[in-house]
């Protein structure tokens, strides 16, 4: 029985298989004609993944999507420009910023050599775009044998991808893929729960995404879309948006700034996650709270506030 708008849950797709579907729609004119990009991917999602997606989710999704922004006090998402071309560093006052600013009418070669793709991520984007022009149907056994990040994207990111386009979709899962590999890099499976490690991995995937999709669309993104995709005990969520801000705003010049003479060779990217690591693991830089996943939001949010907003929160050592 097929689901009507209003009905069932707000499902999760692989996130290579919302980027490819995007992708798709995209290169081709005739398809552009035919179906807007929403109707093709739940047309898509629709046959691929009969078992979730049903008629209408992507309007829902939508509506879910603008109205967290309105509630949270942003600018509705209706009013983003679509294809408008942004220079991401605009309005900031640093030249180093205004270095990484990307257009989207940049060739993708020249936004690999911006984004300083690493030798398997250039073939991981290979594969991807062998299944945008491919020329087949898609299969759900394609995305399941890509083995590229492994995530079930949040459902309201999707909105991303419609909005602004599959190359600002990729920007953010590359993003979220680089701060999750470098995490387990530094801190192994202590990447969660309070530990120095989720606070590296919430300050730099802010780091990231500051630089590449923009401020405003990164605190969207991450206080407003993944906060309310996977809600949290108040220890983790006061937590999460605090180290949000040291990655986003009062840091961010700190951590990417460039020692040039010591790490001449070192992706830019790969520096900026180490200066965020060498702040986590310099004492000086954190509070410990002593909150755990009982403790109720009267007690968490006014001791969160009165943390320095240059210092990093965590709460199990």
């Amino acid at each position: 029985m097929k689901k009507e708008i209003g009905e069932g849950p707000l499902p999760t797709f692989p996130a290579e298989a919302l980027y490819v579907l995007g992708a798709r729609w995209e290169a081709d004119s005739q398809l552009q004609e035919d179906v807007t990009i929403a109707e093709y991917i739940e047309q898509e999602l629709i046959r691929l993944y009969p078992e979730k997606a049903y008629n209408g989710f992507v309007r829902r999704l939508c509506l879910v999507a603008d109205s967290l922004l309105v509630n949270s006090q942003h600018t509705p998402t209706l009013f983003i420009p679509k294809r408008q071309e942004i220079n991401f560093a605009s309005g900031y006052s640093s030249n180093q910023m205004r270095s990484y600013a990307i257009l989207d009418s940049l060739t993708m070669q020249e936004e690999m050599m911006a984004l300083e793709f690493t030798p398997q991520e250039e073939a991981d984007w290979a594969a991807l775009q062998s299944h945008v022009h491919s020329g087949q149907p898609l299969t759900r056994e394609a995305f399941d044998t890509l083995n590229i990040s492994h995530f079930e994207e949040e459902n309201v990111l999707l909105t991303l991808l419609l909005w602004r386009g599959p190359r600002l979709f990729y920007r953010v899962l590359q993003s979220k893929a680089r701060a999750e590999k470098l995490a387990y890099y530094y801190y192994g499976d202590a990447t969660n729960n309070g530990r120095p490690g989720d606070a590296f991995k919430h300050i730099y995937v802010n780091v990231l995404l500051r630089t590449y999709v923009g401020d405003w669309l990164s605190h969207a993104i991450m206080d407003v879309f993944w906060e309310w995709k996977s809600p949290n005990a108040p220890c983790d969520h006061f937590m999460d948006l605090h180290n949000n801000i040291i990655g986003r705003q009062t840091r961010y010049e700190d951590f990417t700034t460039l020692d040039t003479q010591c790490n001449a060779d070192m992706r830019h990217w790969l520096q900026w996650g180490e200066n965020v690591q060498h702040f986590i693991q310099d004492s000086v830089n954190g509070d410990f709270q002593g909150w755990d996943k009982e403790t109720p939001t009267f007690i968490v949010e006014p001791a969160a506030q009165k943390v320095s907003n240059t210092q990093y929160i965590y709460w199990d050592k």
